[in-house]
């Protein structure tokens, strides 16, 4: 049976191919650009994974966890997501929070989970309206890693301009919000490996010898 990834990566090519003959911008612009929006595609599904997969909300039964196959073939697929969705909201939705999301989500969820139901490259076991509502919210964090640096960098102005003490100290903690919750998940997961350690080190187990029997029966699996 055919994969979804592999039909993502199908995307990938006709999104490379939109962007080399209709981005006007130099190379050295577009590969950096859009080769940040892949990589913290790949580093945000990395996490996403860890955490929904060990939590046992969904799990890939022809790639396996931290296997040779879903590195090989998963982790790409989530930079293209995170490209694709990126670009869609910048071409499409021009930027604007609402206008955005109304357009990437319906469109990524009908071709990401509509592919799924098709070749179940991913199984769920939690309930169909939990998946759609997590949904928002996955959209919002890979859309906020994408323009954190545009956002903070506008409030930082505000805040310069700002004269009145108590609307500064409001503003600087509204900042720290917003850097906070563009990463939910990456503090979710630091908090959980920073919890595994403290209990593997109480239960005297060697960290190093757990990851290879870990990444060895994920790897099995």
């Amino acid at each position: 049976m055919v994969s979804s990834r592999w039909l993502s990566l199908i995307v990938f090519v006709v999104l490379l191919t939109i962007i080399a003959f209709y981005d006007k911008d130099n190379w050295k612009r577009k590969i950096s650009r859009y080769g940040m929006m892949f990589s913290e595609g790949m580093v945000g599904g990395l996490i996403i994974d860890s955490i929904g997969v060990n939590a046992g909300y969904y799990h890939f039964p022809r790639q396996p966890l931290y296997s040779p196959e879903y590195w090989a073939i998963v982790i790409p697929c989530w930079g293209v997501f995170g490209l694709l969705l990126n670009c869609l909201w910048e071409w499409v939705g021009k930027d604007k929070l609402i206008r955005g999301a109304l357009v990437t989500i319906p469109t990524l969820f009908a071709w990401y989970e509509g592919t799924n139901l098709l070749t179940n490259s991913w199984v769920y076991t939690t309930p169909s309206y939990v998946v759609v509502l997590g949904w928002i919210p996955l959209a919002y964090v890979f859309f906020g890693c994408d323009h954190r640096r545009e956002v903070v960098f506008k409030m930082d102005g505000w805040i310069r301009q700002c004269e009145y003490k108590p609307y500064r100290l409001g503003l600087q903690t509204l900042r720290s919000l917003l850097v906070v919750i563009m990463f939910p998940l990456l503090l979710v997961s630091i908090a959980k490996i920073i919890r595994d350690l403290f209990i593997l080190q109480k239960a005297n187990i060697s960290i190093k010898e757990y990851a290879l029997e870990y990444l060895m029966i994920r790897a099995i699996k």
